[in-house]
């Protein structure tokens, strides 16, 4: 009976992030996939080299075999599915906060604006296009329907990205 607590206790905690450095070898596979995405390109924000990171390795969900949740200036996931080779990068997401507050029913919340770019089914995001997401009250992106990256660039900016 103890064997199998301690194994389920063991199966459960595997379940949540675990938490890396940046330089933790146990990651760089990772890094070094996520490394094949054109971030800039894209309006992502470049790796940084500190950061506090934490290590998915064994997800409940078939999405993906891998994620890391790094956050640092801004909050980003990287998922990975696992290769022969190693570990391919599958897709981004990273929300930069904005100075201002707007209140929902749900409470008040910093706005965002957040960037997802994947190539295989990871959210209930479209594949293989950059997705521009912003949750807020400010009038120049709040009426928009289909934001681009054209559009948050400027704001970006006057936020010190």
């Amino acid at each position: 009976m103890t064997g199998s607590l301690f194994y389920l206790a063991y199966r459960i905690i595997e379940l949540f992030p675990v938490r890396v450095e940046m330089s933790d070898p146990k990651i760089a596979p990772l890094l070094n996939a996520a490394e094949s995405f054109e971030r800039v390109k894209y309006g992502f924000s470049p790796l940084p080299e500190k950061a506090d990171v934490r290590l998915e390795s064994r997800p409940m969900r078939q999405a993906y075999d891998a994620m890391l949740h790094i956050s640092s200036k801004t909050s980003r996931t990287i998922a990975f599915r696992k290769t022969d080779k190693g570990y391919r990068w599958i897709g981004e997401q990273e929300t930069f906060r904005g100075p201002n507050r707007y209140k929902t029913v749900d409470g008040t919340f910093y706005e965002e604006i957040t960037l997802t770019f994947h190539i295989e089914k990871v959210s209930g995001h479209p594949t293989n296009r950059l997705n521009v997401s912003y949750f807020g009250e400010d009038p120049r992106l709040a009426n928009l329907r289909k934001l681009t990256i054209k559009d948050v660039q400027p704001i970006l900016r006057e936020w010190g990205y």
